[in-house]
């Protein structure tokens, strides 16, 4: 979304619930809006508080091993994998909606979702808010 803006979201994720981050996603939205170029996930997030009500885009999605920005009509996903702390336990924090949002590795559909258990620091190659 638009906001809270990155920084603020990273700032809050020291070992909670939140601290979960979801990998591997595929968004069930329409792609409303597809730049390259783009040059990090902060840029991406501006251009969708800047352009996002024009194409009725709810969320976005920066892939930064391509440099694209996608903008979507939904915020809706299913992931395949959350990684996080070893603390709080993943099945103590409840539904796996409250796992921070991170970029998928792809945009496109993947075999039936299954949970993986928490990492000790997430990897990511991408970001999403």
């Amino acid at each position: 979304t638009a906001s809270p803006s990155l920084d603020e979201c990273s700032a809050e994720l020291q070992d909670t619930c939140n601290s979960f981050v979801r990998e591997s996603c595929y968004y069930t939205g329409d792609v409303v809006f597809n730049k390259t170029s783009v040059t990090d996930s902060h840029s991406c997030q501006e251009l969708l508080a800047t352009l996002g009500f024009v194409y009725q885009a709810e969320y976005f999605v920066y892939d930064s091993a391509d440099h694209v920005c996608e903008f979507f009509s939904k915020k809706e996903s299913v992931c395949d994998i959350y990684s996080g702390p070893v603390l709080p336990d993943f099945d103590e924090c409840g539904e796996a909606s409250s796992a921070a949002p991170t970029t998928p590795t792809t945009a496109k559909p993947t075999a039936a979702p299954t949970t993986v258990k928490p990492t000790a620091a997430p990897t990511t190659t991408s970001t999403v808010v």
